[in-house]
């Protein structure tokens, strides 16, 4: 009996034993938990990154987009506006030593480019040609730098003080002689140049942006709103961004039609008022500039091993190569940035295309109020599209392809309209005003909406402490057709003397784009990116 007792009581001691160790076990493993999700939450809540989950933050990137607004539209407007109409003033007809006609769809007009003459409108074609390949050159240095330490924000705010202060000469180069048409054009393909570097480097905050709410894996914020809420972020982002530029372009053209109404019609200050209206424009940049690089937060990002890069500069090359050797890992980011690429290439020879026609139809002596607010409205028309996109995209759920098919169809047609009117016996294709109006509102609200789309949907396909080197990617790519198309072009030009027939390349590059967009695969993209890059 008494051995009874006493193993029941051992039992009881074993038991109580284990019950004591199995709390003291499941308390440790409760203690450990509760530590790994508080470390989790700190690790998240300590994100370097995550400063950019504020009001802050993004007033002060929205102020560095403004900055950038007035000397890229009074660059891309009046830039290549005063550039034709001095060639037009400088030129000659085609077999005769007569003054070029101010009016007329089908103008032969020919200045000097290098030993020889070209057509005046292939002269800005082949500016553009010149200085797209430049700009993919120096991107490629600066994108493949700019996401380490905290080179970021210090080479978009120097990019873009820089791209102010270009735009000061301009009102000085009033002369009509070759001299300050060569001086001209070299700071119009300087500013393209720097466009590409601030560009590259604005579209990097977009996912910068997007992680700060929680983009990424283990992610508690994604758990609880999924992944459409983080594209909400980027297309709010990325949407108020371009806003913020538009903003800053419609600045300066307001102030370029005061110029233009204000000091006198064409007839007595020429192209003046262009030239006069992208100095201010450089000044506005400047400033905004100034103090958005106070307001903007500095965020640390790869760190630069010193002692495996004694020289900085080779950096970027190394880096370009990784990325290209990763095409296949990340196979969706690349097909959407190739697809992106070919239609930005045909959009924007687009717009060159058609401001050119516009100033041909509406006639170079009487437009300069008219082509001002041309101009406006485009930006007006720019803005509406992509606020729209904004407004309709987290309140309808669409598939989220079929928002790049319907912004591409669009713009489709409108390149396809300009087609029709190669022949001489067709009276459509961009021949009478209401054409460009109506081009106008279908074409840029549906390019501005596109736009934003891309630079979202593609910043979910990006690894993180890429994003430069990732958006750079576009600009690099574009060297294959940014600079060829516009020489495509500008020869086509030279042989016909009609601007509807270049527009019929860029057709194609529509047409190819809205391929490539098809075959992209979002949700594995989304996945890929996950993994780094290697460096």
């Amino acid at each position: 009996m008494m051995n009874v007792i006493e193993r029941s009581s051992a039992d009881q001691h074993v038991n109580r034993d284990e019950l004591e160790d199995d709390g003291k076990q499941g308390l440790q493993a409760t203690e450990h938990d509760i530590q790994n999700n508080t470390h989790d939450l700190e690790e998240a809540n300590w994100n370097p990154k995550s400063v950019f989950n504020s009001k802050k933050a993004l007033w002060a990137f929205l102020v560095l987009c403004y900055s950038t607004g007035p000397t890229s539209s009074m660059a891309s407007n009046y830039g290549t506006a005063a550039i034709l109409s001095a060639a037009n003033v400088l030129g000659h007809q085609a077999g005769s030593n007569k003054s070029c006609p101010r009016r007329g769809t089908n103008i032969s007009c020919m200045v000097k480019f290098g030993s020889g003459e070209i057509d005046y409108n292939s002269y800005t074609l082949y500016l553009r040609a010149i200085s797209r390949a430049t700009e993919g050159v120096v991107s490629i240095l600066t994108a493949g730098l700019a996401d380490y330490a905290y080179y970021r924000k210090m080479m978009m705010v120097v990019s873009i003080f820089l791209f102010g202060t270009l735009a000061l000469p301009f009102a000085g180069l009033t002369g009509q002689t070759y001299s300050h048409l060569t001086a001209l054009s070299v700071l119009y393909c300087l500013l393209t140049t720097l466009g590409g570097v601030y560009t590259v480097i604005e579209g990097s905050y977009i996912p910068i942006f997007m992680r700060s709410t929680g983009w990424y894996r283990n992610s508690h914020v994604v758990g609880t709103q999924g992944d459409r809420a983080a594209w909400n972020k980027g297309v709010s982002i990325s949407v108020l961004a371009l806003v913020a530029g538009n903003i800053g372009g419609l600045t300066a053209l307001i102030i370029g039609i005061i110029l233009i109404y204000g000091r006198g019609p064409y007839v007595r200050v020429g192209y003046f008022n262009y030239l006069l209206a992208i100095t201010i424009g450089g000044c506005i940049t400047i400033f905004s500039a100034l103090l958005g690089q106070y307001l903007l937060p500095s965020v640390p990002g790869k760190s630069l091993d010193r002692t495996k890069n004694r020289f900085p500069f080779f950096v970027p090359f190394r880096n370009w190569l990784n990325l290209l050797r990763s095409a296949i890992r990340y196979s969706e980011a690349f097909k959407l940035c190739i697809g992106w690429v070919l239609w930005n290439t045909g959009y924007s020879n687009h717009l060159q295309l058609v401001g050119a026609l516009f100033l041909q139809v509406t006639g170079f002596s009487q437009s300069s109020g008219v082509y001002s607010v041309w101009t406006f409205t485009s930006v007006i028309f720019a803005c509406v599209g992509s606020l729209s996109f904004l407004f309709l995209y987290p309140k309808i759920h669409f598939p989220v392809k079929s928002y790049a098919y319907a912004f591409l169809v669009v713009n489709i047609l409108c390149v396809l309209w300009g087609c029709i009117g190669v022949s001489d016996h067709v009276t459509i294709g961009y021949k009478h005003h209401v054409e460009f109006w109506i081009e106008q509102i279908l074409f840029m609200s549906t390019s501005s909406a596109l736009r934003a789309y891309n630079r979202a949907i593609y910043s979910s396909m990006i690894p993180e402490n890429s994003e430069a080197q990732f958006f750079g990617l576009e600009i690099v790519l574009d060297l294959a057709t940014g600079w060829i198309n516009p020489l495509v072009m500008g020869i086509i030009q030279d042989r016909t003397h009609n601007l509807r027939f270049p527009m019929i390349p860029n057709l194609l590059l529509m047409f190819v784009a809205l391929g490539l967009y098809s075959w992209v695969n979002v949700s594995k993209g989304v996945e890929q990116s996950k993994a780094p890059l290697d460096t």
